[in-house]
């Protein structure tokens, strides 16, 4: 079995069922799958975020892109765990 191509296959599917969740499941669940889709591509919570609100944007509405902002979050703290894991030694 295809070790590498199950994973790319995970990972398109993880990111693909991020952004249709954000249309069809509540946000706990959008939330979710973006961290962990994040574990695989770091960048998708921020694109989770951005397409959140851009979704639900509404004029009256505060100024303050919280989902755009908490993806952001998400996305650091996935780069640096990621980082830590490249440069820590093996066993």
């Amino acid at each position: 079995m295809g070790g590498v191509g199950f994973f790319a296959m995970m990972r398109g599917i993880l990111t693909v069922s991020s952004f249709i969740s954000v249309v069809f499941f509540p946000w706990p669940l959008t939330a979710v799958l973006a961290l962990v889709s994040a574990s695989m591509e770091p960048l998708v919570p921020l694109a989770v975020g951005i397409f959140a609100d851009t979704l639900y944007y509404t004029p009256q509405a505060r100024a303050l892109p919280l989902f755009t902002i908490c993806g952001a979050i998400v996305t650091i703290i996935a780069f640096l765990v990621r980082s830590r894991l490249r440069t820590s030694p093996g066993r």
